[in-house]
């Protein structure tokens, strides 16, 4: 609303400026021609007719001064890119991951499979999340450290350094050799991360 009467008031203004200026060149047009009918010397014809074209440049001047008052003045846009290390090195958001587990076990036993992300950036990364494929089917979930959410773990925001979260799993109940890819997933990334993982489930007590 404030907006708005500052623009009222520049346009009232200038519709003063105006008629202010047409009322001193209609005067002075009168003026010259009330000249040219009774005064016969061409010095005070000169005098006057540069008066009158001085004021026209000025009101010119004038125009042009507002015009350059009212013109909008564009702001730069903000810098969005990730900010600058102390080196002045940009470093951008990513992620690195590496996956813990034993690579053999037995069948029906509980083993703990350990996920380390770091963060080496100076901003924070969002909704990061663990995908897995067919882990959950082969391997009953006992218990997790973030939330499961189908076959992926949700860990969420993640700030410059490190986060571990681990999962307790129970083997199948039958000898198996296991294999997949763990992806690991976050809004700003420009590349998925995935590790391998393989275990193989042996049978015996």
């Amino acid at each position: 609303m404030t907006t708005d009467f500052s623009i009222l008031g520049i346009v009232f203004a200038i519709i003063l400026f105006i008629v202010f200026f047409a009322a001193v060149i209609l005067y002075l047009s009168f003026r010259i021609k009330e000249t040219f009918r009774e005064e016969k010397k061409r010095g005070m014809l000169v005098v006057k007719i540069g008066f009158l074209i001085g004021i026209l440049f000025l009101a010119g001047g004038s125009f042009y001064f507002f015009g350059q008052v009212l013109s909008p003045s564009i702001s730069p846009a903000p810098n969005t890119l990730p900010s600058p290390n102390g080196n002045g090195d940009v470093v951008k958001p990513g992620l690195t991951l590496s996956i813990s587990y034993p690579a053999t076990t037995r069948r029906g036993t509980q083993i703990t499979m350990t996920f380390t992300i770091t963060n080496p950036s100076n901003v924070s990364v969002n909704d990061v999340i663990v995908q897995t494929n067919s882990l959950f089917e082969h391997f009953s979930l006992v218990s997790s450290s973030h939330e499961r959410i189908g076959n992926t773990i949700y860990i969420g925001t993640v700030s410059p350094g490190t986060v571990i979260t681990s999962i307790e799993l129970l083997t199948p109940n039958k000898p198996t050799d296991f294999s997949e890819v763990i992806a690991l997933t976050f809004t700003e990334m420009t590349e998925q991360v995935t590790q391998n993982i393989s275990i193989s489930v042996s049978g015996g007590a």
